[in-house]
């Protein structure tokens, strides 16, 4: 019997994405080719476009499976947090370090996502990365970036409010340093530097914001 006419059957998207998910993970999303995934996959270059349409459209979904579970189990964590000592073992768990659950749970809820091996957080790698990507994958970098500002921002205040950062700091600017103090810690990892040295370099830059109270050395 002939197959019927039409768009032929679908691949398995959710394993290919998860396969992609590894690998751009695993080696960098500018390190990882199509045929590379496919062949991963077993499945055929021609069928990845015809799901995806094309690189970018791939690489979105892969991202955008990450950033929903962002959304879903780690960021919302801010919102009843109270204590500097949240973002501090936020930076510490994406570069190995077991955050202090009391303050910080990461995605620990979620089985099965870390690959073996990876590095980091893998919205940070793909942010640093962000110059080489193309327009609908650096959008969900923007859309997501936007998304955990506005909930920084509430519990950056509470922190203002109670006296752990400094009152005079504009909230933004607080956010933009935080935010890069992220991305540092992420691309010192990924050059290969020990974490014990990236912990402490990151404790001397919050210590910019955070006051003598609650400071940690």
């Amino acid at each position: 019997m002939k197959n019927p006419v039409g768009r032929p059957k679908l691949l398995d998207r959710e394993n290919l994405v998860n396969i992609a998910l590894n690998q751009y993970w695993m080696n960098g999303i500018d390190n990882v080719t199509i045929s590379s995934i496919a062949s991963l996959a077993n499945v055929s270059r021609p069928g990845i476009y015809k799901e995806f349409t094309d690189e970018d459209g791939l690489k979105y979904e892969v991202l955008r499976k990450y950033t929903d579970i962002l959304r879903e189990f780690v960021i919302p964590q801010y919102n009843s947090a109270k204590d500097i000592k949240t973002i501090y073992n936020h930076i510490y768990s994406t570069i190995g370090f077991n955050a202090d659950k009391t303050y910080f749970e990461g995605i620990s809820k979620v089985k099965g996502i870390l690959p073996s091996g990876a590095n980091g957080c893998f919205f940070e790698n793909v942010k640093i990365k962000k110059h080489t990507l193309d327009n609908k994958t650096k959008s969900e970098v923007n859309n997501f970036e936007k998304f955990r500002r506005n909930i920084f921002l509430k519990y950056l205040k509470k922190l203002q409010e109670t006296g752990q950062i400094v009152s005079s700091l504009n909230i933004d600017e607080i956010y933009e340093f935080i935010s890069a103090q992220i991305s540092l810690s992420q691309s010192l990892a990924l050059n290969g530097m020990n974490k014990e040295k990236i912990k402490i370099i990151i404790n001397k830059a919050l210590s910019a914001i955070v006051t003598p109270k609650y400071t940690i050395n």
